[in-house]
């Protein structure tokens, strides 16, 4: 995790080692395994480093093999499939002590004209008047001060009122989340912030219709995640984070979300997770 602005621009600050070889740095963190919203991230910054000029990821689908051991860096073995006249595909290799942890394959686009059409963020409360992460976390009883400050890169508010925008839906969550600090005007940082922050409240939506969080008797991890970046947006602005379960089955949660910024739709996220219950007992 990151626990300043500074830590997570650092954390996605890779290495590279070869023309199409990456290492990502390790965070700074009490955590035994890995963020997988870091290591998406990471993944998003090695896949741009062989790509050229003028091409932007639009879409990307990964694959959580293993747990990273969050204490040791990454390396990112970037296949460049293809590069066509408007489209370039990588598939991006992530390995830690010689297993292989995660897989992404991705599409770039270089920027051209079209059909322009987007739906708009519901309603909710302004950032202003909602509740930050700790102070949700202090009322369900989470030790706040010291879960929270893995994440302190980040500033994460719980909005509000999203039921009245997803009635149909039992699982639904909505959050304000912006990067804790100004970011450097680097589009490819903020494509790669935009990732990192998709996979903090993403699987736990799946278990909101069932009254339960990860912890204690509840085991999450992620399996698998889509993202489709619609449009340029900063991560150091206020985001608005749309999130929605439709199932749960086979102790694996199924959540879909969308990401509204400056106005527009600026992302779209997919994700599978495992939430298996354990007996205490």
């Amino acid at each position: 995790m990151s626990r300043s602005i500074d830590d997570l621009v650092a954390v996605l600050d890779l290495e590279q080692i070869e023309p199409d070889l990456f290492r990502g740095p390790a965070a700074d963190t009490r955590l035994q395994r890995t963020y997988g919203g870091q290591v998406l991230a990471q993944a998003v910054v090695a896949a741009y480093g062989t790509l050229g000029s003028g091409r932007v990821l639009h879409s990307l689908h990964a694959q959580f093999l293993e747990a990273g051991r969050a204490d040791s860096p990454i390396l990112y073995d970037v296949l460049p499939t293809r590069d066509g006249a408007h489209f370039s595909t990588r598939l991006v290799t992530a390995r830690q002590g010689g297993r292989r942890i995660f897989t992404m394959g991705c599409s770039a686009q270089a920027p051209e004209p079209g059909l322009d059409h987007q739906d708009v963020a519901p309603d909710v409360p302004s950032p202003d008047d909602c509740p930050s992460m700790a102070d949700v976390l202090v009322r369900r009883g989470a030790p706040a001060a010291r879960m929270f400050e893995e994440w302190d890169g980040l500033e994460v508010r719980y909005a509000s009122g999203l039921a009245d925008a997803a009635p149909h839906h039992k699982g639904a969550l909505s959050v304000w989340v912006r990067a804790n600090g100004h970011l450097p005007d680097d589009p490819v940082l903020h494509q790669a912030v935009l990732a990192y922050l998709s996979d903090l409240t993403l699987l736990s939506v799946s278990l909101i219709p069932h009254g339960m969080t990860f912890g204690p008797g509840v085991v999450g991890a992620s399996l698998d995640h889509g993202m489709w970046f619609h449009r340029p947006v900063r991560a150091d602005d206020w985001l608005l984070y749309e999130q929605i379960s439709p199932s749960a089955s086979g102790a694996r949660g199924f959540s879909l979300g969308r990401i509204f910024g400056g106005g527009h739709l600026a992302a779209s996220a997919a994700q599978e997770g495992l939430i298996r219950v354990v007996d205490q007992t």
